[in-house]
């Protein structure tokens, strides 16, 4: 009976493992994550590379062009660092360059399947942010 339970309390730490491995996201692939911001919606492709719990990538910043977006913007690709996966909660920072000044943009959020939510901050407050998993 002495060698019954710590076998069983061997196993339900295993199960255990291996429950939360299970419930770690993969976010590896292109993303479309969209925000509010003063100048009116802006929609942004994201690549992640993920191994294990952290991940990097690429976002495709629209740069310049009128406010609510079009004309005369070009595309930016911009790092992705610091991303981190803890089960289906991701935090990753971007950092862009305007001239002298740079900008800080960091999200934090939750993922489902083929898509995510949280909140992204910068220096000028908060906005919430969603996201889609494009097919491919």
């Amino acid at each position: 009976m002495r060698r019954l339970i710590p076998t069983a309390f061997l196993a339900l730490l295993l199960l255990a493992g291996v429950q939360q491995v299970q419930a770690q996201v993969d976010i590896t692939g292109t993303w479309e994550i969209s925000w509010e911001n003063p100048r009116g919606a802006t929609t942004t492709t994201f690549t992640f590379a993920q191994e294990d719990n952290a991940f990097t990538g690429t976002a495709q910043m629209m740069m310049g062009g009128r406010p609510g977006g079009g004309g005369g913007g070009e595309a930016r690709e911009v790092e992705i660092t610091d991303g981190k996966i803890d089960g289906n909660r991701i935090t990753f920072s971007m950092a862009m360059g305007m001239g002298e000044r740079s900008m800080t943009f960091t999200f934090t959020g939750t993922v489902t399947g083929d898509t995510m939510e949280g909140t992204m901050a910068t220096g000028r407050g908060e906005n919430p942010f969603t996201g889609k998993r494009k097919e491919g």
